[in-house]
C-alpha cells in the first residue's frame, strides 16, 4: 500500500481566484488531485458507514478531477450540480463546461453515492452531512493531523469555514474490519457493483505478453501485443511477479507497466 494519501478537491479558477474565470477547467488544476496536507484550520473527518458509499464518493471525485469540463468558480458553483443531475451525478459523464467550488463538488459526489443531501458550504457541511445518518464524525488527532488512518472515500472538512476534499486511497495504517464468521447456509452474494480497471494516465504504453522488457531486441519486439493510450481503461486481472498489471487487451491477456506516471488501478461501475 502506498504511503501517500491523495485528495481530490476543487481549489481555484485558472487565475487562482475564487470567481470570474471561464467555465470548465482551463488549466487542468482547478479541480485536482494532490497529496494530503494538514490544513492550517484543522480537519474534521466524515467517514461513510457503508464502504460501498465511500467507494462511490471517491470514484466520482476522481472522475471530476479528470474531467476538463469541470472547473472552479464560487459564483457559478451550482452549474456542476445542474449538469451532473442529468447523468445521475456521474462526473465522468458531464460534457458541458461548468463550475463548482470545493463544497458543491463534495455534494455532487455524495449525491452520486445515493445519499440525498441539500446544499451546504464548508461552514455547514459537517452538520448537514451528519444529519443524513450516513456518516460518522472522526475528530481524534490520529485521523485529523496525519493521513495514515484515512480511508478511501473519507471527506475532510476544515473545523471552521474554509475547505473540503475527498480521500482517494487508504492510508498505510488503515484498520481493516475483521472478516465475519462464515454463514453455514449463506445467501448467494449479490453481483458486485464495481470492478477494477487499469487506467492509462499518460502517453502511450506497450502491452506485453510478459511483465518485463526483454533485453533481446527480437524478444522485446515479439513480446508486444499492442499499445494502450492515455484514457484507455483495461480490465484488471491481477499483478504479475514483477508488479506489472495483468490486464485484458483487445481480447488477449497481457501485462502493462505499473509506473504511476503511466498507469493506476481504479474502481469503476461494473
Amino acid at each position: 500500500m502506498s504511503n501517500t494519501v491523495y485528495l481530490a478537491h476543487a481549489v481555484g479558477d485558472e487565475r487562482g481566484q475564487a470567481s470570474g474565470g471561464a467555465a470548465g477547467d482551463q488549466t487542468g488544476k482547478e479541480v485536482r488531485i494532490s497529496a494530503w496536507y494538514l490544513n492550517d484550520k484543522g480537519w474534521v473527518v466524515l467517514r461513510a458507514k457503508d464502504r460501498e458509499v465511500a467507494k462511490k464518493i471517491a470514484f466520482d471525485a476522481r472522475e471530476a478531477a479528470d474531467n476538463p469540463c469541470i472547473g472552479y468558480d464560487q459564483h457559478d458553483r451550482s452549474t456542476l450540480l445542474k449538469e451532473a443531475a442529468k447523468v445521475g451525478y456521474a462526473c465522468a459523464l458531464v460534457k458541458v463546461p461548468c463550475e463548482c467550488d470545493c463544497s458543491s463538488l463534495v455534494r455532487c459526489c455524495v449525491l452520486y453515492a445515493g445519499i440525498k443531501v441539500g446544499a451546504f458550504s464548508t461552514a455547514t457541511e459537517v452538520e448537514v452531512l451528519m444529519k443524513t445518518g450516513a456518516f460518522e464524525k472522526l475528530t481524534d488527532d490520529e485521523y485529523t493531523t496525519k493521513p495514515n488512518k484515512l480511508m478511501l472515500g473519507d471527506i475532510l472538512v476544515t473545523r471552521v469555514k474554509g475547505h473540503t476534499a475527498v480521500v482517494l486511497n487508504d492510508g498505510k495504517d488503515t484498520e481493516v474490519a475483521p472478516e465475519p464468521e462464515p454463514d453455514p447456509d449463506p445467501e448467494p452474494e449479490p453481483e458486485p457493483q464495481y470492478r477494477q480497471i487499469v487506467y492509462v494516465k499518460g502517453g502511450s504504453v506497450y502491452v506485453r505478453t510478459v511483465d518485463y522488457v526483454p533485453a533481446d531486441k527480437q524478444a522485446n519486439k515479439d513480446s508486444i501485443i499492442g499499445t494502450a493510450h492515455r484514457g484507455d481503461k483495461l480490465p484488471y486481472l491481477g499483478t504479475g511477479d514483477s508488479g506489472w498489471y495483468h490486464v485484458e487487451f483487445k481480447g488477449r491477456e497481457g501485462y502493462i507497466s505499473n509506473k504511476p506516471r503511466y498507469t493506476e488501478v481504479r474502481y469503476v461501475n461494473a
